[in-house]
Formats: structure tokens, sequence, C-alpha cells
């Protein structure tokens, strides 16, 4: 177990998806975190999901969920069009929200969830957990310290062979399906975190007989001169990794850049670093840690993602589905 602070704190899942189970799993590698309550459209779903957690109570009724006085913190891990009615109505309640990516469907979802969060005075933290991991704390010092010099491109892409996969949420249009933003976020997400918002988007998309995006390819130029070339695809499988190049050299990140991994950087006179990857389990517990942080301290927000960056990553995610021509409505 992971050492922390002295006190249980206690989850209420939404959803009993696999994202779902698999942060359940990733914190329970924790010490004081557990799952006390789990929320789903179907009681029957819900004590299934809670057989195998201890004292883990199965609703089946939002408000019945949002008002369990045990529950310290509330894990969105719903459809895309969920997200930001389920959040609101959590803060509402005054339970912090922990949303799942993509945080919302538009910047108006988006803002509407932040700006409850500030009228409540209850944290919500974006669920992009890559932005929280140890390898990416290393990257962020590494490019602070101009190890690479001033950065020129940006390479990342995240494709899945999908095609098999039925779960709706992925390819039904209702429920916010489509490679962008189950797939796509990653790879905004990291070039945003590297590179801040860009000047120009470019995108082009391949759509399903449904009309949701089954891959884009996208480029981003900035005012300074740089490029971020991103792809994301639920029909092929990518190498899923990225890279970020400078007038000194460059960082690679292995597969899968977005989940605990190992890099290296390598300059211009040829010198190689190697940055190992030692950590055990999923990652999705690095949110959770965060999420105990704020909370103990009073944190509307998390330092590892700002609400300003949650905006402005949906705000480009936006600008993407004009470019490509994809609407929800």
């Amino acid at each position: 177990m992971i050492k922390m602070s002295s006190g249980t704190f206690n989850w209420g899942i939404i959803g009993t998806g696999g994202i779902a189970n698999a942060f359940c799993d990733d914190i329970s590698r924790l010490s004081n975190h557990r799952v006390s309550a789990v929320l789903s459209r179907s009681i029957e779903n819900a004590k299934k999901f809670a057989t195998d957690r201890k004292d883990c109570n199965p609703y089946d009724n939002n408000i019945a969920f949002v008002n369990d006085e045990k529950i310290d913190a509330v894990y969105v891990a719903t459809p895309n069009t969920l997200h930001c009615q389920q959040s609101i109505l959590a803060i509402q309640s005054k339970k912090p929200v922990l949303c799942e990516k993509p945080f919302a469907m538009n910047y108006d979802e988006a803002f509407s969830m932040i700006s409850a969060s500030k009228q409540y005075s209850t944290t919500l933290l974006d669920g992009m957990w890559m932005r929280y991991l140890p390898h990416i704390k290393t990257l962020k010092r590494l490019l602070s310290e101009e190890k690479i010099g001033n950065i020129e491109s940006v390479y990342a892409c995240h494709g899945q062979n999908l095609r098999c996969y039925p779960n709706p949420r992925l390819w039904t249009k209702n429920l916010g399906g489509g490679s962008l933003l189950d797939l796509g976020i990653y790879v905004i997400s990291f070039s945003h975190m590297i590179l801040g918002k860009p000047e120009k988007i470019f995108a082009e998309s391949v759509f399903t007989e449904k009309n949701v995006d089954a891959k884009t390819s996208m480029i981003f130029q900035y005012a300074n001169g740089a490029i971020a070339n991103l792809s994301c695809s639920m029909y092929d499988t990518q190498p899923n990794r990225a890279v970020i190049a400078g007038t000194k050299g460059f960082i690679e990140i292995d597969p899968t850049f977005y989940a605990p991994t190992s890099m290296k950087l390598c300059t211009n006179e040829g010198e190689i670093s190697i940055y190992k990857n030692e950590y055990e389990g999923h990652g999705l517990r690095e949110q959770a840690i965060e999420m105990e942080y704020c909370v103990k301290n009073n944190l509307n927000e998390s330092s590892k993602m700002l609400h300003r960056e949650s905006l402005e990553v949906i705000e480009i995610m936006d600008k993407v589905r004009t470019e490509i021509g994809l609407s929800f409505k």
C-alpha cells in the first residue's frame, strides 16, 4: 500500500464501465482511499459493481447518491454527454468532482461546470489523468530547464483498432462518440500542455456510417512558429508515442505516452539520457491523490490542470470539430 495522510477518503463512482473499474482497482493501491458508493442507471448493475467492494452502497437514484454523507468526492465515469449534468448535480450537493475526459462536450458545458465549482466553492478536477503522472512532471522540468532549447515541433498520435469493440459510447453520436472526443483529447491536451493555444488549426477526418469521426488528423500552428502534428484513430493501431523537438535536441516519450512510461532525451551533440518507468499500476490513482490534496487544502482546482487549461483544451476541440464538420446537435 502507498502511505498517505491519516483518515479514509471515500469515493462515490458514477458509472460501472471499464474505466470505473480500472479507477477502483488502481486506488486500491492507496492505503486510505476506498469506494463507498456507486450510481448506475439500474440497481442490478450498481449492486453487481458493489459486490466486490466492502461497504459500498449501490444506488440508481441520483439525489440519494449525491446526498450520501460518506462520499468525500465523486468520480464521473459515464458517457461524454452526461459529464456536465452529473458533475453539476454533485457540485450543487457540495461533493467534489473528478470528471473523466473529455471534461465536457463543448466550451459552454465546461464553462457551466467550472462556474458551478466557483459558486459552490467545491473542487472540480479534469480527469485528463496524463497530466497527473510522474513522467509528465519530469517532462515539464526538462522543458523548463530548456534541455532541448526552444520548442519547434510536437508530434503525438493515439490510435487503437476498435472496429470490433461494440461499446455504443464510441460509435453513437448522441453519446458523444468518435475518435476525437475519446482518443484525440489526449493528443490535444498534450500539445496544449507543451505549446498552449494554437493560432491556426487545420484538420481532416474520415467518418463512420453513423457520422462520427473514425480518424482525425490535425496540424496546429502557433504564433512562435512551432507546429504540432497530431492524429487519432479508432480504425488502426498507431505507435501512441509523442516527440517534442527543439533547437538543442528532442524528447521522445515511449508508448503509451499518456500512461506511465519511459522516455529519452537526445541532444544535438548525440548525448542520450534515459528516464525509466518504475511506476506500478495503471496510473489513475494519481488523480485521486491530487483530489484529496485539493479537498484538504480548500482548492477549487488543481495546479496540474487549471480550469483555464480545461476551457482552452475544450475550445480547441470545438474548433477542430468545426473544421471537420462534426456536430453533436
